[in-house]
């Protein structure tokens, strides 16, 4: 039996050997269980996952997967996944062998989720489905390319609880213009929503933003980092994307607006973050001064769009676009903001009509 007690510390250890994926042999050490029916339960769970065979436990595999998302994405993108998985996923699957679970099973899940209410007391709404449905599919996927699983039951249970209708709210300049106007100028938020809005950075971007990454005798803003509240804890990581890492060329007239806030900023280090609200403080001071302004009502990220939109306007290309916003590529934009460019149908056949006039085609 590889469980042993320690005397000296009155706890009980595991130590077993095991094969590992590349056939060495090894061995593992596991203190501090209180109780001996833990470390039994830990070295079983342990020798099931060295083993990893399609018989496994589903929650054997959604371990598996979050301990390899864990080491090769952004701990943002791990907290997701992990809330997804043992929220909504593992719960109905748990103990399930990955190979007994079927198409029609996958189906009932999706029932489930359907019927479902999120801590609002509201229903998942079909984008956040279908998050799920994508997640459920992304560890079977996983199980079939390292564990030997044949199938992924995903892909012929389908998608039965709708997909994301990408809806696309923003406000024109005169509708920003009437919620700016209802900030004191004196107002860190005055400063913030007018750097949203003619930047079209992502709110975590703001708020990671430093004195040393304003230069405001080039104009410019480099963005190189994000911030997130991830378990009550801020933490500032690398962006989104490669390509998010960019250089925002700004107006003067914002680069005076900045000036002046930053010498209102007692003691105002290079490394000190310029934005320090949280998340939810912008939030609320947006909700609050939109029913002042009158206007429509709009979520933080729709500035983001409402910057993409002026520049469509203002007759810029998607390139530039996609380069101000920081896409990872221009098909990015396209996908989002296509509907906004204006078509040039009848202006081609107008032109190559003007191109060709002294041509005999006929």
């Amino acid at each position: 039996m590889p469980v042993f007690k320690d005397e000296a510390r009155g706890t009980f250890y595991v130590k077993t050997y095991y094969t590992d994926y590349t056939g060495a042999k090894k061995q593992k050490l596991k203190r501090g269980f209180k109780l001996q029916r833990d470390a039994k339960e830990w070295e079983r769970e342990f020798i099931t996952k060295q083993a990893a065979q399609p018989s496994m436990p589903f929650k054997t595999l959604s371990d598996l997967y979050l301990e390899d998302k864990q080491a090769h994405t952004k701990k943002i993108t791990y907290e997701t996944k992990k809330n997804r998985i043992n929220t909504w996923i593992l719960p109905y699957f748990n103990t399930q062998p990955i190979n007994e679970i079927s198409a029609p099973d996958i189906r009932k899940w999706q029932a489930t989720l359907k019927e479902s209410k999120n801590a609002n007391n509201e229903p998942l709404s079909a984008g956040y489905m279908q998050n799920l449905v994508m997640e459920l599919s992304s560890i079977f996927n996983f199980a079939v390319r390292f564990y030997g699983l044949a199938v992924n039951p995903c892909h012929i249970a389908g998608n039965t609880v709708g997909k994301k209708t990408r809806s696309l709210n923003f406000w024109t300049k005169e509708e920003f213009d009437k919620f700016i106007d209802t900030f004191e100028k004196s107002s860190p938020y005055y400063v913030a929503f007018l750097m949203l809005y003619y930047c079209g950075m992502r709110i975590g971007e703001l708020e990671a933003l430093t004195a040393a990454d304003v230069d405001l005798d080039t104009n410019t803003i480099t963005i190189n980092k994000t911030y997130h509240l991830i378990n009550g804890q801020g933490i500032v990581t690398t962006p989104k994307t490669q390509k998010a890492n960019r250089t925002i060329i700004i107006p003067p007239f914002l680069s005076a607006v900045i000036r002046e806030y930053e010498k209102r900023i007692y003691g105002l280090e290079a490394d000190m973050r310029l934005f320090t609200a949280s998340h939810s403080t912008y939030a609320r001071q947006m909700e609050d001064h939109t029913k002042q302004a009158g206007i429509k009502r709009i979520r933080l990220h729709d500035i983001r769009h409402s910057h993409a939109s002026l520049l469509i306007e203002m007759g810029f290309s998607a390139l530039l676009v996609s380069e101000r916003l920081g896409h990872e590529n221009v098909s990015t934009t396209l996908n989002i903001y296509s509907h906004l460019f204006p078509s040039k149908q009848i202006e081609v056949a107008e032109r190559l009509e003007k191109l060709c006039a002294d041509n005999t085609y006929l």
